[in-house]
């Protein structure tokens, strides 16, 4: 089902070298510069994101890394999906040869650092065309308008924007365009505060009056629309494997934590109502677990699937998440303990790729068909 030889590679880097990391990354807000590199020139992990294996092996390869990854380091794992997924996916399954020859290398090195601007105030993107729009030029495009919610916003060196677009003609579509994000009109706002995932920037970005060359059309294709929908398919599965590492991560440390004597000697998990709710926790994620396992054995494009598995996998780290801080009580608050960590990166995966709401509404839409 995997490559084993890069999840074992995966497993032991997590275990040694990300283990208790988590915290200081997050606390300052800096990149994971270290483990990005060995993951990404290293390892190669996004090696197995393009079609020279087109395999669907080596995309649940991908999700697994995501999950162990997690477990340990959501923010790095959040990284690590955005530039596989927004950024290298997109671009080897959309773009033209020549796109891919100029670009991709290094991409899949983590030399450049890659975004996906498609996100903006007030839009439901399901039902409304962006307002960031892409004039036809005699030479190329003039871009202008402004993004929302951009992760890697002000370190990307390579942005994918998701526009509208008027052609000389009159007519209009939509596309998706590769911009330079430190070319002149581009301007990166001030990074957004979150409470989860802390190492990940995320920050608006606007757009004036920004050239771009006739061939920055993301595969010649004005289809956008559709475009985008597949990539948000493909962001929901990696997106439920990190939630599914990050609550098999919180269940492991909450264990360790209730293993630990308190003042009067008694341990919390040698008190039954706790053992009983950790069996709880035990069976959502084995239900958890098994839908996950199902789901990405097979052809993984089912959209309607997608919404559920991301809405199942997202919840259930926030309830594993939470219930764990009951349990443990007050411990799960001091200083070097990570547990509050993990409550905030599991709230943080139930609203990026989707939200809990807009998933519900896409698997209820089959019904409104009949």
């Amino acid at each position: 089902m995997f490559h084993e030889q890069l999840t074992e590679d995966v497993s032991h880097y997590t275990r040694n070298h990300l283990a208790g990391k988590a915290r200081e990354y997050d606390n300052s807000q800096t990149f994971p510069e270290e483990f990005w590199q060995y993951l990404s020139k290293e390892l190669r992990l996004f090696d197995y994101l393009i079609t020279k294996d087109p395999q669907p092996r080596s995309f649940r390869t991908f999700l697994e890394s995501i999950r162990i990854i997690s477990k340990e380091f959501a923010s790095l794992g959040s990284i690590l999906l955005t530039q596989g997924i927004y950024a290298i996916w997109t671009l080897d399954q959309f773009g033209t040869n020549s796109q891919k020859e100029k670009y991709l290398d290094s991409l899949l090195s983590g030399e450049q650092l890659g975004g996906f601007a498609f996100s903006e105030e007030d839009i439901r993107l399901k039902k409304e065309l962006p307002h960031t729009l892409a004039l036809q030029t005699e030479a190329g495009w003039m871009l202008t308008g402004k993004k929302h919610m951009v992760s890697n916003a002000n370190l990307a060196d390579f942005l994918l924007v998701f526009a509208r677009t008027k052609h000389l003609d009159g007519q209009e579509g939509t596309g998706i365009f590769i911009v330079n994000p430190h070319q002149e009109g581009v301007t990166v706002g001030q990074a957004i505060e979150k409470h989860g995932v802390k190492a990940m920037p995320i920050a608006p970005i606007s757009f004036n009056n920004v050239q771009l060359e006739a061939d920055s059309l993301l595969g010649n294709r004005f289809d956008a629309v559709d475009i985008l929908a597949q990539v948000l398919v493909k962001m929901r599965l990696v997106i439920s494997a990190q939630a599914l590492g990050i609550a098999e991560g919180v269940f492991k440390k909450g264990l360790d934590y209730s293993k630990l004597k308190r003042g009067f000697g008694k341990r919390p998990i040698d008190v039954s109502v706790n053992q009983f709710k950790f069996s709880e926790i035990e069976m959502k994620l084995a239900a958890c677990k098994a839908y996950y396992h199902e789901y990405i054995s097979g052809s993984m494009i089912d959209d309607r699937c997608a919404s559920m598995l991301k809405l199942l996998t997202t919840s259930t780290a926030q309830e594993v998440a939470e219930e764990v801080v009951r349990i443990t009580g007050a411990y799960s608050f001091i200083a070097d303990n990570d547990i509050e960590r993990y409550v905030n990166d599991a709230k943080v995966t139930g609203l990026y790729g989707g939200s809990m709401d807009s998933l519900k509404r896409n698997i209820a839409q089959i019904w409104l068909e009949d």
